[in-house]
């Protein structure tokens, strides 16, 4: 009988830029997920009848909530200074889980500031994603992939 299966979110990691050099946002993130949108053109009706599909385009966004940090080498700094760029990014919502996603994205500034007096500055954050992104499911912590069987 087949059991439910859920993961928790966090502790993960949130990395954007160059491998070797990435700013490390995960203790930033309040949440974050990567959403698809679908575009699909009309279906259309020929003479005999027959429906051709209409074609269907994928798009992704990384969006989320986010503390904004005033630090030099901060999110906040790094979304203004890079705003329109092309960035690489790797997303683990759960490291004990390993799943990943990776890609490119654009980013988009972080806003500055507060609606509320004495509370933790944070907003809200969109970014593109660039092409296709790179799901990596992984192997959960505690758990061994089943070795092949040896051939005869």
């Amino acid at each position: 009988m087949p059991t439910a299966n859920s993961t928790a979110f966090g502790p993960g990691t949130l990395l954007l830029g160059e491998v070797g050099t990435p700013l490390d946002i995960s203790c930033q993130i309040i949440g974050a997920v990567i959403e698809w949108d679908k575009d699909k053109d009309d279906d259309v009706t020929v003479l005999c009848g027959d429906v051709v599909a209409g074609a269907s385009t994928y798009t992704a966004t990384l969006s989320g909530t986010l503390f904004q940090d005033l630090e030099a080498s901060g999110i906040l700094e790094f979304s203004w200074t890079h705003k329109g760029e092309t960035v690489p990014f790797a997303f683990t919502p759960n490291t004990a889980n390993g799943s990943t996603v990776e890609g490119d994205l654009i980013i988009d500034p972080v806003p500055f500031g507060s609606d509320e007096a004495k509370a933790n500055m944070q907003g809200d954050f969109t970014w593109n994603l660039v092409g296709e992104p790179t799901l990596t499911i992984g192997t959960p912590v505690g758990t061994a992939a089943t070795p092949e069987p040896e051939p005869a």
